[in-house]
């Protein structure tokens, strides 16, 4: 798992068994409905499969919500969780540091990059890469 993911996997679970300095709980459910509006704006990108953030989110969220035993969350910890992935979901950062330059270090743009990550052209590159080691494994055979 990347790192990314693994820090927003353990904040999320870590939702469920945190209770605030003053004390202060509110409802799983309210959280919950306002954690369900926020992966409603997530974007799912379906070229990704497995691989892609927003599902992923959904898939955390579900389960520590799920496998809570408690009644009450952490409001403060729930909103400051909250409030950091609404603003990712709405480019929050992306409008307040606008970039100058609409490719990347690799010369590519967006849209050029999004297909390169696709599914089909990574198994594409899989499987290039398999038969070029296989050329030359068994050309070392002979």
């Amino acid at each position: 798992m990347c790192e990314k993911k693994q820090t927003v996997f353990l904040s999320l679970m870590s939702l469920v068994n945190r209770q605030g300095k003053d004390g202060r709980r509110i409802a799983m459910t309210t959280q919950y409905k306002r954690f369900t509006r926020l992966i409603a704006k997530w974007p799912v990108d379906s070229n990704k499969g497995d691989r892609d953030l927003g599902k992923f989110i959904r898939d955390t969220v579900k389960s520590a919500f799920e496998s809570s035993n408690s009644k009450d969350l952490n409001s403060d910890f729930c909103n400051q969780q909250y409030n950091s992935l609404n603003k990712l979901a709405d480019n929050y950062y992306k409008k307040k540091y606008k970039r100058i330059r609409q490719s990347s270090a690799t010369g590519l743009n967006t849209e050029e990059c999004n297909i390169i990550l696709s599914n089909e052209v990574l198994e594409y590159l899989k499987e290039e890469n398999k038969s070029f080691f296989h050329k030359i494994f068994k050309k070392n055979l002979k």
